[in-house]
Formats: structure tokens, C-alpha cells, sequence
């Protein structure tokens, strides 16, 4: 198939730093092309990638720093200006632009496919419902549930894979000790409940994540103040290796998250690592987690705490058996290769 991938240019693929959308992108588009399609990435520039790339930016906007946030929709309607140029290339576009791609895919003549991988708000509602009839295509099904789920044309639920093997548990005869915490610091991702965990239970922790300036204000305020606690250490944003590091040496992730979670790739990572996972019971995190087997989950911080003692139960084998099983990238793939079928045989 001749399929292109349409990604923002506000982080580069695969992301340098945080960006899980931009590394889903990377990994489905990697491996599309190693199973032989012919593919074609339109990303930001200084990506990475064995498809062709097609850029209209030098560096990803965000690291770039030229552009305020409100010019980057320029960028992405040039790439869009870019891909009607050239649509007569592909058998099939699939879109991770959100809504801002909606009216260019609703004009191409080849088929289309659209991840839902941000949720639907009241400011681009209307959007979504004038191209309802577009096909979509939800990360978990708990987050098809939030995003206009009887009103959208939902073809089905791909879950977001990782490459296990990178995440592969490191003998390095050091033990397990304490829990860490990974992700945006923000209010959403339960950064200070994680801290009041590990607190309670008088345990280490670790924080890798950045703070971006629209939670400056939570970070000063919720978790700053808890950075008091002896066992706490914030680390900052890290790489993928000092992730996999980090990963391998926590007893366990924590992750409290305060929102809907559309899918969470940070409980797949851990899994992979053969680490289990402490989390409140939000969005996708019963697809993703098997309490009890791969986690313990609850809806409070006392919950989490008083099953505590239940982690020691949990077999390290069984968290890779459920990633490998469930959210690998050769599953997402595969999920993702059989809707581009469906589409060509019934656009």
C-alpha cells in the first residue's frame, strides 16, 4: 500500500523528549515501511525516519522557538496545502493532526483514516460533527466512549504499541527500590498524590517529567511544597534510556492520574520493564492493567496505600506477557494494516 502519515510539526518523530503521539507515529510508520509498504511521513523536520519525509519546517516548533503557539497552525496548514499537492500518491492518508486536517481529508480522493488521540472539546465539537462521516479510529475503547462515540464513524479500536524489547528488564544485580513516578508534572497525571503515596508508605521516589508553563502554577503551588519530603527526588525530563533505567529499578510506577487517560503508554513501559503499576481508576486504565495481576488500582491515595503490600504477589513475567500479548507495535500494526484494507475494499 502507498499510505502517508500526517503528524503536527510541534515535536519531531519520533519526539526527542515528551510526545507520545509523535512516538506512536514513529513506530507505526517504521514498521509499516519494514513490512514493505511504501510510506510516506509528513512531520516536522529533524525527524527520523526510514519512510520519505516531507517538511515545511526546519525543526519542530517547539523546540525552535522562532514562532509563538499561535502561528503553529500555519505550519500544519502548510503541510496539509502540502499533502492535496501530492494526494494522487496514496492509496490511503492517515491522519494524527486532529481536527485542523478534517476539512483537507474530507476533499482528498483516496481513503482516510483519523486516530483519535486528544479528546474532543467544545471548542472543535463543531468541527468533529461536520465531518462525522470521515472514518475514525479510538485509542482505547474507554476513550471512544468520551469522543462523540454515537455520533462519529468509528471503525474500531487500535491500542497504542511500544517495541518491548527496548524496555527489556536489565540484570544488573541491583534490587529494586522504591517507586517512581513518570510524566508531565501536572495536575492531570497525579504528580503530588504521587508523592503523598510514596510518603505515606515511607518509601523513595522518584519524579521524571517536565513542567510545562501552563502548569508552573500547579508545580509552585501542589508539588513544590511536597519536594520537602526526604524520600522525594525530582529528576526532570529524561531520555528514553535513563527511562528504561529508571523503569528497571522501581518496586513500582505510580500513577494517580486525575483525568480520563485516553491510552498511557507509561503503564505499557512499565509492564514491559516487568514493573507493576499503583493507579486510580480512570479512563483506559482497567484495558491497559489487570488488577490484580500486573496492578493494584484504586480510586484514592488510602486505597492505593493499604493494597500496597499486594505488589509483592505480582509476578514480573506476567506484566511482559500482557504487553506482548495486548500493545506491542507488531499489534498495533496489525490493527491498523486491516482497517487500511477495509477502507480500500469499502472507502
Amino acid at each position: 500500500m502507498r499510505i502517508a502519515q500526517l503528524a503536527a510539526n510541534t515535536e519531531s518523530v519520533p519526539p526527542h523528549g515528551y510526545g507520545g503521539t509523535e512516538l506512536i507515529v514513529s513506530l507505526l510508520t517504521e514498521e509499516l515501511v519494514k513490512r514493505g509498504h511504501e510510506v510516506t511521513l509528513f512531520a516536522a523536520g529533524s525527524s527520523e525516519t526510514k519512510a520519505r519525509l516531507i517538511t515545511v519546517v526546519d525543526e519542530p516548533l517547539r523546540a525552535a522557538g522562532k514562532y509563538n503557539m499561535l502561528q503553529w497552525p500555519a505550519f500544519d496548514m502548510q503541510t496539509l496545502i502540502e499533502l492535496e499537492k501530492l494526494q494522487d500518491q496514496f492509496d490511503i492518508v492517515h491522519s494524527h493532526m486532529s481536527w485542523s486536517a478534517l476539512p483537507v481529508l474530507d476533499r482528498l480522493n483516496c481513503a482516510t483514516l483519523t486516530t483519535m488521540h486528544n479528546q474532543v472539546k467544545p471548542y472543535c465539537k463543531g468541527i468533529y460533527l461536520r465531518y462525522k462521516h470521515l472514518p475514525y479510529v479510538s485509542i482505547s475503547n474507554s476513550f471512544k466512549s468520551l469522543n462523540l462515540p454515537d455520533q462519529l464513524n468509528y471503525i474500531g479500536t487500535v491500542y497504542n504499541g511500544i517495541r518491548v524489547e527496548d524496555f527489556s528488564q536489565v540484570s544488573n544485580g541491583q534490587a529494586r527500590a522504591g517507586l517512581l513516578f513518570v510524566g508531565r508534572i501536572c495536575k492531570d497525571k497525579g504528580a503530588a498524590e504521587a508523592i503523598d503515596i510514596a510518603k505515606r508508605l515511607n518509601m523513595p521516589i522518584k519524579i521524571a517529567g517536565k513542567v510545562d508553563k501552563n502548569d508552573e502554577q500547579y508545580f509552585e503551588q501542589e508539588v513544590k511544597p511536597r519536594l520537602s519530603y526526604s524520600g522525594a527526588e525530582l529528576i526532570g525530563e529524561v531520555d528514553h534510556n535513563q527511562k528504561v533505567e529508571l523503569y528497571n529499578r522501581a518496586v513500582a510506577v505510580v500513577y494517580p492520574i486525575n483525568f480520563n487517560e485516553p491510552f498511557g503508554l507509561v503503564m505499557a513501559e512499565a509492564l514491559a520493564s516487568g514493573t507493576p503499576v499503583m493507579a486510580f481508576d480512570k479512563g483506559s486504565v482497567r484495558e491497559v492493567l489487570d488488577d490484580p495481576k500486573t496492578a493494584i488500582i484504586g480510586t484514592t491515595v488510602d486505597e492505593l496505600v493499604s493494597r500496597y503490600p499486594e505488589l509483592k504477589d505480582i509476578d514480573r513475567n506476567d506484566c511482559v506477557c500482557r504487553v506482548k500479548e495486548l500493545f506491542s507495535v507488531e499489534k498495533m500494526v496489525d490493527g491498523y494494516e486491516k482497517l487500511y484494507q477495509e477502507l480500500l475494499i469499502n472507502p
